[in-house]
């Protein structure tokens, strides 16, 4: 399986397990998308999970479904960490209940946002405009929903649910310890996509991946670090202007990847795609299909952040 491909699962991932900063950003940005939930942590993320699954099957064959389906596997992987190594994270309370349900609760508010014909973010916007209309394939659509939900809801419910623990100790180290959870959602992940929406994930070949001038490793990082980075400048804000300044930054960071991501499109494989999965054969042998050569990723994205507006 491409590393590449996995990358579609943990840059998922990721958003459930990070951490965040001073909650100095709350008073500018309005915690609408926000889940409340009670109680363990473990019964948290298996109703989150059921709620997940729920808009994954609302969705069915609509290619905003990859992305639900690789949430749905993140909160799985989650759960079953919690549940065999309750000591696995510092402040699983916060990890895994408080600050998972604030970033599904993004999630959900901007998926129903765009269902309901209600604006969303432009990074959002890219990814929902390519699902309904674009060339891509699924991974992209994946990464698309992962990108606008890591490099930009990320920040925001970092900033607000904060980077230091209430006894003055970094979160940091919990952030870190997310890999083994992602590391646990890969596999399922991947082939959910491979079974249920897309040929060409099973054909492991990471020429579908329209930034393949980076490793799998190497685009997560980079995520991650631009999201704890906009969080520290949102959270660092004193003033209305030097939050609109900040959060104008991690908006162009996430719409700049997101026309990366959406970028290469094939003509036609819409219906390659759409037929697939409306045969439903999960579990079968996937056909083959055609791969291409994407364009190599601008050295300015593979040495850091993007450019920033504003």
């Amino acid at each position: 399986m491409s590393a590449l491909v996995r990358t579609v699962a943990a840059a998922v991932a990721v958003v459930v397990l990070c951490a965040g900063g001073p909650p100095a950003a709350q008073a500018h940005e309005p915690a609408g998308g926000l889940v409340a939930c009670e109680g363990p942590a473990p019964a948290c993320v298996r109703r989150l999970e059921r709620t997940l699954a729920a808009v994954r099957d609302e969705l069915g064959c609509d290619h905003r479904g990859p992305f639900a389906a690789l949430y749905v596997r993140v909160q799985e992987a989650l759960r079953d960490t919690l549940r065999e190594h309750p000591g696995f994270f510092a402040e699983p309370g916060w990890a895994a209940r408080d600050l998972n349900a604030a970033f599904v609760g993004r999630y959900l508010d901007a998926y129903r946002s765009d269902r309901d014909g209600r604006e969303v973010p432009r990074a959002w916007r890219i990814a929902f405009t390519a699902a309904r209309t674009g060339q891509t394939n699924a991974a992209q659509d994946a990464l698309l929903g992962a990108n606008a939900h890591i490099q930009r809801d990320m920040s925001y419910v970092l900033a607000e649910t904060g980077l230091v623990a209430p006894d003055g100790t970094s979160r940091r180290p919990d952030f870190d310890r997310a890999q083994a959870v992602l590391d646990r959602a890969y596999e399922p992940a991947v082939q959910d996509i491979a079974r249920h929406y897309d040929p060409l994930l099973a054909t492991a070949d990471a020429q579908w991946n329209p930034v393949a001038g980076l490793t799998a490793h190497e685009l997560l990082v980079l995520w991650r670090r631009n999201a704890w980075h906009y969080a520290e400048r949102l959270s660092a804000a004193r003033t209305d202007e030097e939050f609109r300044t900040a959060s104008r930054a991690v908006e162009d960071n996430a719409a700049a990847w997101g026309t990366l991501l959406a970028a290469v499109q094939v003509p036609g494989y819409r219906l390659v795609r759409d037929g697939y999965c409306r045969v439903g054969r999960p579990g079968g042998p996937v056909p083959p299909s055609t791969a291409w050569r994407p364009p190599q990723v601008p050295p300015s994205l593979a040495s850091g952040r993007l450019p920033e507006g504003g």
